[in-house]
């Protein structure tokens, strides 16, 4: 697949899940993800009047908090390259009355916005799926002011994030996919800390710190997992929805019997993992 058809993928699959997205963007601010917001805004600590960007924005869990830490006086851009999914951040702001949000269509690779017009950018789960997340990455630091900062969060390893894996193992068995390449965008392309640490030097900033977060994600029931799975999920989603009925059960048994492993009483209680990291534009 070049470059510009995996774009077009992509873009189709999280298109395709938005409404998902919409529908539990409550539940996606919790757990892991939770963590990895209140990270992301300690790190770039947007003082009031700030000017922030968000890149990857889904449903704007991570701007529309900041557009309350930043206040009136300041200004929170929320972007996404799907349109559905900046829709869905349209509305949540507008049904929290936050009048300092704009939103819009934006590919963070390649940004139509000037040089140096914000203070931060935050970017939640969104660097890992890109095409190319170093030319992204050059491009936030030309966005950011002197002194701004850019504070971003990734999954960690596949072994320790089994709340998708215990999903995802028993689909690629099903289609017999080899091991994905380690350099290709993917929910684990950014794992390691020395290719993410690696990157951000590449794309010019300073003071880049790195940490790793823990978690547990919670579920009511197998079947609850399922279901949010597969509706936010995006290449998994794409992937389900192409099986027949029947392989589609088998892939859901084998997913189940591996969710047992993380039983906590009626819940399953999966552990999770997030690389988070920040760094400074010269």
């Amino acid at each position: 697949m070049s470059v510009d058809e995996y774009r077009a993928v992509s873009r189709a699959q999280w298109e395709g899940v938005a409404g998902g997205w919409e529908r539990y963007a409550e539940r996606l601010d919790t757990g892991a993800a939770g963590q990895a917001a209140e990270w992301l805004l300690d790190a770039a600590a947007p003082a009031p009047g700030a000017e922030v960007l968000e890149l990857a924005c889904g449903p704007g869990g991570v701007g529309l908090r900041a557009a309350e830490q930043v206040g009136p006086e300041g200004r929170v851009v929320c972007t996404d390259f799907a349109a559905p999914m900046v829709d869905v951040a349209a509305r949540r702001a507008a049904e929290r009355k936050l009048e300092n949000v704009e939103t819009r269509v934006l590919d963070a690779e390649s940004m139509d916005l000037p040089d140096a017009a914000f203070d931060a950018v935050l970017c939640r789960f969104g660097y890992m799926l890109m095409a190319d997340p170093v030319t992204a990455l050059a491009e936030t630091h030309r966005v950011l002011r002197p002194g701004g900062h850019v504070a971003l969060a990734v999954w960690a390893e596949p072994e320790a994030n089994p709340w998708l894996t215990s999903l995802a193992r028993p689909v690629m068995e099903h289609f017999d996919a080899p091991p994905p390449d380690p350099e290709a965008p993917g929910i684990f392309a950014l794992a390691g800390a020395e290719r993410l640490t690696g990157m951000l030097d590449a794309a010019g900033f300073d003071e880049v710190h790195t940490e790793r977060l823990e978690a547990i994600e919670r579920h009511d029931s197998p079947d609850a997992w399922w279901d949010y799975i597969r509706q936010v999920a995006g290449p998994l989603a794409g992937l389900l929805a192409a099986m027949t009925d029947e392989d589609r059960e088998r892939v859901r048994a084998a997913a189940y019997a591996l969710a047992e492993e993380h039983r906590d009483g009626d819940e399953l209680a999966f552990p999770a993992a997030v690389r988070v990291a920040a760094a400074r534009r010269r």
